[in-house]
Formats: structure tokens, C-alpha cells, sequence
């Protein structure tokens, strides 16, 4: 079954192809050419662009509860100003789409100057919402699951579990995998797991709490298994909590 981060992603692009393509045909219109074909093409091009941006909506919306956990501080305000570009851009498709339909029911030309300028503003708000979810996506990971292309932090786990084999404490090779060059946990949460991007750890976190942030994310069970937590979590007991 398709991940909902990956669905998606598939409604995007339906609204990413679909919108510059609506833009061309008005663009074209306006100069006399296309006919009757350009003239059916054009509702079928506006039907794909709302289906997409109403699709690429209801999925985002419940994806967003993964990007608040996450991006953190000034990290998070990509996210926010990514969900309401979103809720801009379909603002201004729906009213794009219902002008024009207004317009083809007065038998009026539906190529006008305010939808090419509008088809050109919501050219821009994809192409900056496009820019912002990348940034989300292979900055920060969110919607990456299972590890992805994450996945080559958790070989970290390879070096935490030889080190725990020769009999090096566990706080001590915990502490090794937590940094940026093991598993990367620093990179979200500190070196001394302080908080970043991702919360404060110091002082440690339950196993459970760890599985229902990571558990489909950057480090599920089958990279980072419950004796590896355990080695990290005593590093991050022997820290102070406050």
C-alpha cells in the first residue's frame, strides 16, 4: 500500500503539471489559436488542477501532524508558511475555477486578462510551496518513511552494536551513535541532546515515545532495534534533565 506521505506527493504533482499547462492554454487562447480542441482541453485541465490541489490539501493536512513533530523553532516556519501557501493556492484555484465557469455559462471568452494573471500567481505560489516542501523533505525528513534516503544514518547502528560486542559500556557507545557521525540524533536534538530542531532528550525518554515519533520515520525497529535504544537512552539518563 502507498505511504500517505507518497499519495501525497502524487496529488502534487497533478497540481504541478496541471496549473503551468492551464497558464499555457489561456496564454495561447489569448492570441486566437487552439480552436475548439485547446477550448475542451482547457476544462479538462482545470478538473485536474482543482481534483489536485484538493487532493494534495486532504493529504498534506494529514501529514502535517509529521512535520510538527518533526521541525522545531525557526525550522517550523517553513512548515507553516508551506500549509498556507497551500491554503492560498487552492483558494485561488477554486475562484479561478468558478469565474471560469461562470464566464462559459454567459457564453463569454474565458481566456481573460484577470485569469492569466491569476494562472501567473498561482504559478508562483507552486513554485515557492514546491521549494518549501523539498526543504521539508530532504532537510528535515518529514514524509521520508521507513528511513529512505535517511536510511544511511542508520548504519550507525552496525558500529553501536560491534562496540556493545567488545564490551564497551553502553552509555558510552551510546553516546558515539547519538553524535552526528553515528546514527545523526545530534543533528535534530544537540550534541548534548539539549534540542534543536527535534525536543530536549537529556535525561532520557521511554522507549514507547521513541517508536511513535520514529517507528515509520528515519530509524524504525528493523534499523534501530530496542537493545540499541537502550545503549543511547543511558547516555542520555547520565545528562541532565534540566
Amino acid at each position: 500500500m502507498p505511504h500517505l506521505s507518497e499519495l501525497h506527493g502524487a496529488a502534487t504533482h497533478l497540481a504541478v503539471v496541471a496549473i503551468p499547462t492551464y497558464l499555457l492554454i489561456l496564454l495561447v487562447r489569448r492570441t486566437g489559436r487552439g480552436g475548439e480542441a485547446l477550448a475542451a482541453a482547457e476544462a479538462w485541465i482545470v478538473a485536474a488542477t482543482v481534483v489536485g490541489v484538493a487532493l494534495a490539501g486532504i493529504t498534506g493536512l494529514l501529514v502535517w501532524g509529521q512535520a510538527q513533530t518533526r521541525l522545531r523553532g525557526s525550522s517550523f516556519r517553513i512548515g507553516t508558511v508551506h500549509f498556507w501557501l497551500g491554503i492560498g493556492l487552492a483558494a485561488l484555484i477554486v475562484i479561478l475555477a468558478s469565474w471560469r465557469r461562470f464566464r462559459a455559462a454567459n457564453d463569454r471568452h474565458t481566456h481573460g486578462l484577470e485569469l492569466v494573471a491569476g494562472g501567473i500567481l498561482a504559478l508562483a505560489a507552486v513554485l515557492a510551496q514546491g521549494y518549501l516542501g523539498g526543504r521539508m523533505t530532504y532537510h528535515n525528513g518529514v514524509g521520508v518513511y521507513g528511513g529512505g534516503q535517511f536510511a544511511q544514518t542508520a548504519s550507525g547502528t552496525a558500529s553501536l552494536e560491534a562496540a556493545l560486542a567488545r564490551g564497551v559500556p553502553p552509555a558510552t557507545a551510546g553516546r558515539d551513535a547519538f553524535a552526528v557521525t553515528g546514527l545523526g540524533c545530534a543533528s535534530c536534538h544537540g550534541d548534548r541532546a539539549q534540542g534543536m530542531r527535534g525536543p530536549r532528550l537529556a535525561g532520557g525518554v521511554e522507549l514507547g515515545e521513541f517508536r511513535d515519533v520514529h517507528g515509520a520515520g528515519l530509524f524504525p525497529p528493523r534499523a534501530v532495534s530496542d537493545r540499541d535504544f537502550a545503549a543511547i537512552n543511558a547516555w542520555l539518563r547520565s545528562l541532565r534533565s534540566g
